[in-house]
């Protein structure tokens, strides 16, 4: 008996038996519809029985055994073998039969005798047992239920059958059977649920007499039968469907199992019972979604019985065991993920499959162990038959029992069985669970090289040597260098026998290298000679794992291989496996930076581990300007210098290249690096190929696995950046100048050619510079009529070595701006010789000038009163003074003329001069002033500019252009504003106390109409004056009134004037007339005292004439005192304090 495995019957879904009699399905049409009708189309929502067919009218029961008697007073065992499948395929819980009778028939008598006969053979048969026996009567047509014949003639049938009315169902023959079949049976029960009703009270006193039997053991003596007991109890409660029961059963059948003393004896037994209650725990556990109590039982299960075998039983069986409980539960488990359950990478059905792979692969072991200390004892061909003889009769009656049990039949039982087509779906199944889970990645690598050596152990060298290639990729990057020593030799094997050329010479150079290759001598010494022979077209020697029969199958496909009239091409990308060679290099930049038409040096290191010389036909090196793969060329070792590299000996070797002007800009990379071995006349040329690209390492160590690379003197860059030309020209500009708004200014370039050769196409551009904030509008041009462009192109001639040109152009600006940066940038074509090659390289100067724009002059204006105060707005017919002032800037500048344009609002009083601006050179030192007098005619709804000065100027100096520029300023831009009534005043400039002065008012009305006003003389403690102190005024339109004082002063120093108020009746005509209408009256005046200077009271008479003929102005000097200006002609002005 073979412990490991499972009883079919323990996986089998769990089907309640229902026996069919007396229906004839050969003969009968109408039979075998009914038959057909229960069995097929079983949907999940029909009961879950299983229908079993006892054909015709001979009622063969022998099949049927009988319930023997009672033997449990000597417990043999736990479980018999066949009990399952007794209970699920033999023994019946309903015995239904099927009898064609009317209750028309008439021979209905003789039908009643024949039914009740049958029926007392059927229970003599299955005396011991208790299943229902159910009648089933097969009827041509159908009975109402008040038939009354029919109700008599069935309680006749159901007396003389000694059967209860509940066991008799009438099923009418129909087109449409199926349809009575599965529906309601007498209007409350179908058919099959009939049948499943009674199948459920057969389990049910099953499970009674049971429980019965189990109450009246003891638990610790009768231990076993506690475990038949609850075995059976789940058993009968899964037949019933009721998992959660059967679940409960099981779970104490499992924990009385273990309270049994596990003798030398029993433990086979244990084991095996153990096993299936296990199954039935998982399964139920992982159907009612209760996945870590199935793992967490199924762990301890696998912790008790791990170490636990018997003399009876070999150890390779124990591994057997074990294989087979991490199968079936990881059968199990995978068919709960099917079903919807979710898992983690950390625990998955992978990790079981791959435990039940690794105990398949020990039991295989064990096996050959056994197997050959077998051999080693001698047995007699008697011995052999004897044991053969007593294997083969031995019966066994109880699960995990055995009887007369030898080794050697068990190893002839095992030799039969394939251990690695067993290990391969087992790790196959792992796979395909591992690879759902990206961070399993490790574990997969693992599970292909397990695979591949069993694929070795089958013959299927083919695949072996697919998954060791697919293996030992990830594995050398990972640095897993225990595997990869692992896989080298298998996968050599394989590849000597497959001839595969390309496969054999990369894993040979893996061999060869001395950190986790072969390290006895004289096999890599054999193995270089194997590599050698390959390049020279013989056949390489076979390995030592293969037998006598593969080695010659091999070489035979290795000469076939070689006699082929082609040359084989052997690539071997040496950069993804750790060779025996260390390659090193890079371009002699440290920089990383080469330049158009220089050359460049690259070097590369060889550094041999093998043990014996190797001869190399060449050396190849390719180069990519770019990442364009049609831009790339290969430089080559000499032909008459071929490279003999001395084991542990560094070679250097040096490619020169020269970067062509298209590569300007761009990158040159050294893309790989190709070992040539053999002659191209050979039959077998191999080249050993480094990819740079897939290399990351530092110093540009190629070897990617392994032993670090030789470091060069120099950290040399793998690949270098090509750089333009650089331009050998001198340029002369000016830089930090200004530019004046409106000019245009003369700007000159001059270039000198420092090459060794003369250049040609001299381009000069001129344009704004790109990193500016903003674009400040600067515009170029080739001459003073036209210098409107955004940009500017000149050509210059051709210059030979050491000669100069220069160029001109305009720059004009319309905004004032602090730093402008301009861009010039020179190109020019020079023709030159590198490497016995002619280039034409293309060669760029560019150059950043800065510079500012500024006005050429500053304008400032204001307007005052006659008073000499600051106003923001005029009032019509109030005369003010327009303040005019030109401040110089950094430039010197020319100013030629000005001119004075008024607005159709405003008049000049008198006439202006403007010989001040007349050819006056003013800069930032210098500036020039200039006053007029206005009068408002007109009154604005907003502000207007009052005046634009019109200037002509240039800079004073060379480099500007000749012609004049016109540049205009606007000058005060204020709001006119009218007013009913305008006031001035004559005031003598200064008076003595005691001494009386006249006060001229003059009140004009400006507008249209009569202006009625109070007038009003406010009274002074400094003065005493005479005359009109209030009264009411009346002035007719465009009239004048005058109002004149004789003012006596009091007191000395600077007093106050009686002050005129106008009122009113409208608040804002009296608003207007606070605000503007006093503008031009003084409102102090200077008293000196009684014996000043001033000796005559004529002075004041003189003073105030001068004041009537002359337009007096009272303005603040700058030591705080007042100062009377009167101005004559509109240029000299008498200032008196």
């Amino acid at each position: 008996m073979d412990i490991s495995e499972l009883p079919p019957e323990l996986s089998c879904p769990t089907l309640q038996l229902i026996v069919l009699l007396g229906l004839d399905v050969r003969n009968n049409l109408a039979h075998k519809n009914i038959w057909e009708a229960l069995i097929m189309n079983r949907r999940p929502d029909r009961p879950p029985l299983n229908f079993q067919l006892v054909s015709g009218d001979s009622h063969d029961l022998t099949t049927m055994r009988t319930k023997e008697p009672s033997q449990e007073a000597a417990v043999k065992g736990i479980l018999k073998v066949d009990w399952m499948a007794k209970h699920l395929h033999r023994v019946p819980a309903v015995l239904v039969l099927f009898v064609d009778l009317d209750w028309n028939s008439p021979f209905w008598n003789e039908k009643l005798s024949e039914c009740a006969s049958k029926i007392q053979s059927i229970r003599h048969s299955f005396y011991g047992r208790n299943p229902y026996l159910a009648l089933v009567l097969v009827q041509s047509f159908v009975t109402l239920p008040t038939d009354e014949l029919a109700t008599q003639k069935a309680a006749e049938l159901c007396s003389s059958c000694e059967l209860s009315s509940k066991l008799l169902f009438i099923l009418p023959q129909s087109e449409h059977l199926f349809g009575y079949v599965v529906r309601l049976c007498d209007n409350f029960y179908r058919l099959e649920f009939a049948f499943y009703d009674l199948a459920q009270n057969y389990y049910q006193n099953e499970l009674k007499l049971l429980k019965s039997k189990k109450e009246a053991l003891s638990r610790t003596v009768s231990q076993r039968l506690y475990v038949r007991y609850s075995f059976k109890q789940g058993f009968f409660s899964e037949l019933r469907q009721d998992a959660h029961s059967a679940l409960k059963y099981y779970k104490q059948a499992y924990q009385m199992l273990l309270e049994i003393e596990p003798v030398d004896t029993a433990v086979t037994e244990l084991k095996v019972i153990g096993g299936y209650l296990t199954y039935k725990i998982c399964r139920l556990y992982f159907k009612h979604n209760a996945a870590s109590e199935s793992m967490s039982h199924f762990q301890k299960h696998i912790e008790y019985f791990r170490n636990k075998t018997s003399k009876l039983e070999a150890e390779f069986e124990h591994f057997a065991w074990l294989s087979k409980q991490y199968s079936f539960f990881a059968e199990l488990f995978d068919a709960a993920v099917q079903s919807g359950l979710t898992t983690s990478s950390a625990e998955h059905p992978g990790f079981y499959y791959q435990t039940a792979a690794d105990y398949m692969i020990r039991r295989q072991r064990e096996f050959e162990l056994s197997s050959k200390e077998e051999k080693n004892e001698s047995r007699t061909v008697e011995e052999t038959e004897e044991q053969i003889s007593t294997t083969t009769t031995t019966v066994v009656g109880y699960c995990g029992q055995r009887t007369d049990w030898s080794l050697s039949s068990t190893i002839d039982s095992e030799g039969r069985f394939d251990h690695s087509s067993a290990a391969v779906g087992l790790l196959c199944n792992a796979m395909a669970h591992f690879k759902n889970y990206p961070r399993s990645v490790r574990s997969r690598h693992c599970l292909l090289v397990r695979l591949g050596m069993q694929y070795v152990r089958q013959g299927r060298l083919e695949q072996a040597l697919q998954a060791f290639l697919q293996a030992l990729a990830p594995l050398r990057r990972a640095r897993w260098t225990s595997l990869v020593s692992a896989c080298l030799a298998p996968a050599l094997r394989c590849a000597y026998a497959l001839a595969r050329p390309k496969e054999y010479v990369a894993l040979v150079l893996e061999l060869l290298n001395v950190e986790y290759g072969v390290a006895e001598p004289a096999r890599r010494v054999q193995l270089q000679r194997n590599l050698l022979a390959l390049s020279s077209g013989t056949v390489p020697e076979p390995e030592e794992e293969a037998d006598k029969e593969e080695s010659t199958t091999a070489q035979m496909a290795w000469q076939r291989l070689l006699l082929d009239s082609t040359t084989t091409f052997v690539p071997v990308a040496a950069g993804d496996i750790n060779a025996g060679l260390t390659v090193t290099g890079g371009f002699c930049s440290p920089e990383g930076m080469a330049v158009v038409a220089a050359s460049t040096t690259f070097q590369l290191r060889l550094k041999s581990d093998l043990p014996q010389p190797l001869q190399l036909t060449k050396v190849s090196v390719q180069f990519v300007a770019g990442n364009d793969p049609t831009r790339s060329w290969t430089l080559d070792t000499p032909v008459e210098q071929q490279p003999l590299l001395q084991p542990s000996t560094t070679h250097l070797f040096e490619f020169h290249i020269c970067p062509r002007p298209e590569h300007a800009g761009g990158e040159i990379q050294a893309t790989s690096i190709t070992l040539h071995i053999g002659q191209l006349t050979s039959k077998v040329y191999i080249t050993l190929v480094w990819d740079v690209q897939s290399i990351s390492s530092v110093g540009f160590c190629i070897s990617n696995l392994g032993r670090k690379a030789a470091k060069l003197p120099v950290e040399l860059p793998k690949r270098i950046k090509v750089l333009p030309k650089p331009p050998k020209l001198a340029i002369v500009c000016d830089d930090g100048f200004a530019v004046l708004i409106g000019e245009k200014y003369l700007y000159r370039v001059t270039v000198e050619n420092l090459e060794s050769a003369p250049i040609s196409k001299l381009k000069l551009k001129v344009f704004e510079s790109a990193n500016s904030r903003c674009q400040h509008g600067i515009k170029f041009g080739y001459n003073i009529e036209q210098c409107d462009g955004a940009a500017l192109s000149l050509e210059l001639d051709s210059l030979m070595p050491n000669c100069k040109a220069s160029s001109v152009f305009y720059i004009t600006m319309e905004k004032t701006v602090d730093n402008v940066s301009m861009h010039l940038q020179i190109t020019y074509e020079v023709m030159l010789n590198a490497e016995n090659t002619d280039m034409s390289c293309n060669c760029t100067l560019d150059r950043t000038v800065s510079f500012s724009s500024i006005m050429p002059f500053v304008v400032e204006s204001y307007l005052c009163t006659m008073m000499g105060q600051r106003v923001n707005e005029l009032v019509v017919k109030e005369d003010v003074l327009l303040w005019m002032h030109v401040r110089g800037v950094s430039v010197p500048t020319l100013i030629c003329s000005c001119t004075l344009h008024l607005c159709d609002k405003v008049h000049m009083n008198n006439p202006i001069n403007y010989q001040t601006f007349e050819n006056a050179v003013i800069d930032s030192d210098t500036s020039l002033s200039e006053i007029c007098s206005l009068r408002p005619v007109g009154a604005t709804t907003e502000p207007i500019s009052i005046a634009h000065a019109t200037f002509c100027w240039k800079r004073w100096n060379e480099t500007s252009s000749s012609e004049m520029i016109s540049t205009s300023f606007s000058l005060c831009n204020v709001n006119i504003v009218s007013c009913p009534v305008i006031v001035s005043c004559v005031v003598p400039s200064f008076g003595v106390m005691y001494r009386p002065f006249l006060v001229k008012y003059s009140i004009e009305n400006t507008t249209e109409k009569t202006v009625q006003l109070e007038a009003t003389f406010e009274s002074s403690e400094r003065f005493m004056f005479s005359g009109m102190r209030k009264d009411l005024l009346k002035l007719t339109r465009l009239s004048k009134l005058e109002i004149i004082l004789n003012v006596l002063p009091l007191i000395d120093g600077f007093s106050t004037l009686p002050r005129l108020q106008l009122l009113s009746s409208s608040e804002a005509v009296t608003s207007s007339l606070k605000q503007y209408s006093q503008r031009n009256v003084p409102l102090t005046i200077l008293i000196t005292p009684k014996d000043s200077t001033v000796s005559s009271s004529q002075d004041s008479k003189i003073a105030l004439q001068d004041a009537e003929s002359n337009c007096s102005i009272r303005m603040v000097c700058a030591y705080g005192c007042f100062v009377n200006a009167s101005i004559f002609n509109q240029r000299n002005i008498i200032i008196t304090f």
